[in-house]
């Protein structure tokens, strides 16, 4: 029996251009690590991009500037700097009392 294998685009169809494999590279790159620094994300968010452009995806462009804009806001490490001050996911689990 195989196991299924895990769906890491959640927004786009993973089975078209080799998506898949972007996201799980950017995910392990930046996300499940545990984030970083600003700089960090954008070196994730721009080799995500590299790779759906080399593989000829149409959603290239849109899927970074989603990555650029989602990801400042929501997994970004920037203390001080908008609503979110760690990862999304953390924010609620571990939220102040």
């Amino acid at each position: 029996m195989m196991t299924p294998e895990r769906d890491y685009c959640y927004f786009i169809d993973h089975r078209k251009y080799n998506r898949n494999i972007g996201c799980r590279k950017h995910d392990n790159a930046y996300g499940i690590n545990g984030g970083g620094s600003e700089r960090d994300r954008w070196r994730a968010d721009f080799a995500f991009y590299r790779h759906m452009k080399n593989e000829g995806d149409p959603m290239a462009i849109p899927s970074l500037l989603a990555c650029l804009a989602f990801g400042w806001f929501c997994w970004n490490y920037h203390a001080g700097k908008g609503l979110w001050r760690g990862q999304l996911l953390r924010r609620f689990v571990k939220a102040p009392k």
